[in-house]
């Protein structure tokens, strides 16, 4: 599968391209101060975004990619994009959004867009049974790929939750924390 140009183009390219966009796009909103503009609400829309992205990555990461993993995809991308709509509304009426940001916005709007086109086309008998087609079935189950890696990412998750509630670490928000 290594050997396949849509493989190449998503880990070469469309990947690399989303994390430059991301960052560019969090470069603007450091040159707008948008804690200080648009504030919470829009740093709270741009957390929800992100979490969207997550849920389409991480089943491409750990499962096997079937009809129901394509359609997850594909339903969450259309969120994504409802999502982004509201962000740049609400972004406008708060602050000035250079022509730049719009620019940097689209390639965020586009690039997940590409890497679900990349997925489909690794995975075409797969896309057609989600809509009926072709000679494949429809696979619905959410099957681990790498469950080794999958465990090792729950693990790491857990152990880091764990130490940030503990009861002697200390807040950096608490006041009392800033003043000793």
């Amino acid at each position: 599968m290594l050997s396949d140009p849509s493989v190449t183009i998503l880990m070469y390219f469309v990947l690399p391209v989303w994390f430059i966009a991301g960052f560019a796009d969090w470069i603007c909103h450091r040159a707008t101060s948008i804690e200080t503009t648009s504030g919470v609400k829009e740093s709270a829309i741009h957390a929800l975004m992100f979490v969207e992205v997550g849920l389409i990555l991480l089943p491409g990461l750990f499962l096997e990619i079937n009809s129901l993993v394509i359609a997850l995809a594909i339903a969450i991308f259309v969120i994504h994009e409802a999502t982004a709509l509201w962000d740049i509304s609400y972004a406008v009426s708060e602050r000035y959004v250079s022509p730049y940001e719009q620019m940097v916005h689209s390639f965020l709007e586009i690039v997940p867009l590409m890497a679900i086109g990349s997925v489909v086309a690794l995975h075409w008998g797969q896309f057609l049974a989600t809509f009926g087609y072709g000679p494949d079935v429809a696979g619905l189950a959410l099957r681990s790929i790498n469950r080794f890696l999958l465990g090792i990412c729950i693990l790491s998750w857990k152990r880091s939750s764990f130490l940030n509630l503990s009861p002697t670490r200390k807040n950096c928000c608490d006041a009392g924390a800033l003043a000793r």
